[in-house]
């Protein structure tokens, strides 16, 4: 007899014809993705940090103007006179910081403020990477999870007519009959729920890229899977130590909190400026009864020592040195999570490609035991439910090989990012894996 049973339920990866891959996916979600936008407004804020700090220590110029009218009575022994008049006055005037230790502080704030935002950046370009990754592999499990349901439910349809017509003629109980309409009335129920399910996954694509995510290029059937390079863990997490973005945006914060006690610590010292200044004044009368018109050029030092402000520049000293303790921890802090993740992603990479491998052979397996029980079940000696139990079997494994498979490429993109090396470059190797078709 055909082996129709068994023929009917094998599934193959359909490749779209025309269709977004991972990276057409990543490129439109570099340009709509708010938290990404959100990202690269906050980098430009940021980097403004380093100008701002330095402008402290640069000369000021100031210009100023003004007019003003004069009502004087002048009494003298012999009388008295009123003198009305207008006063025109302009100034313009240069300072120069010459010592400010708070001044000095500030500026190596913008220094690890500019470089803090650089490293949130790519950190925030390797978080899209993850997101855009993940969403995309979240919806090719989806739409593998529907096929395979609706693949099982149309080898369950070929199993309940070929029961019922085998009860019809007595070669079949009504155990048989009763089990396929169960098992098929259940499948149909499940596609219902992976059809939502996709959708769902589909929602959150479109929420990344701003797009419809339309077809997406499906991955390849032969998957090459590769160990991490180098296959050491503790390299991977000395790697993250001077690679991984948090950390390094870590230490900034804790240069910034140490110069924010310098600057505290500065509110006790002196501070000197060179100042430069010319003025113009032009006053229409005076008491001497005629205009005058003068100008004057200065230039001096000027030397500012805070001797007592209540004290709050103690305290500020003391808010602040906690300040750097709490950075200082965070740091640390930040420091074990990353070697955590690093560890954690490693083993998921490890434990990954042997959980492909075993699914692989496991679904081999299972593709000859319902060889085998089909063969049983056309001989007599098997029954129908045995066959429904096998093909549920083989669809299970199927399930749990695509799922493994797209874990796996998440995991190694996951390791890159914990250490902190996750390029685009290593997104482009994901994407090649993607069975395309050429459009024409």
């Amino acid at each position: 007899m055909k082996r129709w049973i068994s023929l009917g339920i094998f599934f193959v990866f359909s490749v779209p014809a025309a269709g977004g891959d991972l990276l057409d996916l990543y490129r439109q979600a570099k340009t709509s993705d708010p938290a990404w936008l959100a990202a690269q407004a906050g980098y430009q804020a940021g980097i403004e940090k380093a100008p701002q700090g330095r402008a402290l220590l640069l000369p000021t110029l100031g210009l100023s103007a003004s007019r003003s009218g004069s009502d004087q009575q002048v009494t003298i022994p012999s009388g008295s006179n009123i003198y009305h008049y207008s006063t025109d006055t302009y100034a313009i005037q240069l300072t120069q910081p010459l010592y400010s230790k708070q001044n000095s502080a500030s500026y190596a704030q913008g220094l690890a403020g500019a470089s803090q935002s650089e490293f949130e950046l790519e950190l925030a370009r390797q978080d899209l990477i993850l997101r855009a990754s993940q969403a995309y592999f979240d919806v090719l499990a989806a739409q593998d999870a529907l096929d395979f349901v609706i693949s099982e439910k149309e080898s369950i349809s070929k199993q309940l007519s070929l029961a019922k017509r085998n009860f019809a003629v007595g070669n079949a109980t009504l155990v048989d009959v009763h089990e396929a309409q169960a098992r098929y009335d259940i499948a149909a129920a499940q596609q219902i729920t992976a059809a939502n399910f996709l959708e769902v996954k589909k929602e959150a694509l479109r929420m990344l890229t701003g797009n419809e995510p339309g077809t997406l290029a499906r991955l390849d059937t032969k998957l090459e899977l590769q160990a991490p390079e180098p296959a050491d863990m503790n390299q991977w997490v000395e790697t993250s130590v001077n690679a991984n973005q948090r950390i390094k945006s870590q230490r900034e914060a804790v240069e910034i909190a140490r110069q924010e006690v310098e600057k505290s610590r500065g509110g006790h010292l002196p501070t000197l400026d060179l100042v430069a200044s010319r003025a113009y004044s032009d006053a229409g009368g005076s008491v001497l009864g005629f205009a005058i018109e003068s100008t004057t050029n200065q230039i001096g030092l000027q030397f500012q020592m805070p001797l007592y402000q209540g004290g709050g520049i103690s305290s500020k000293v003391r808010e602040s040195v906690a300040q750097l303790e709490v950075a200082s921890q965070r740091l640390d802090q930040t420091r074990r999570q990353v070697a955590q993740q690093v560890r954690e992603s490693y083993l998921a990479v490890i434990n990954g490609v042997a959980r492909v491998q075993a699914l692989e052979q496991a679904r081999i397996s299972n593709e000859r035991a319902l060889e085998s029980t089909v063969i049983g079940y056309e001989r007599g000696v098997r029954t129908g439910v045995d066959v429904l139990n096998a093909q549920r079997e083989l669809f299970r494994t199927r399930l749990s090989l695509s799922q493994a498979r797209y874990d796996y490429l998440i995991s190694r993109l996951f390791l890159k990012a914990a250490a902190g090396t996750l390029q685009e470059q290593d997104l482009e190797g994901i994407n090649r894996l993607l069975a395309h078709k050429s459009s024409g």
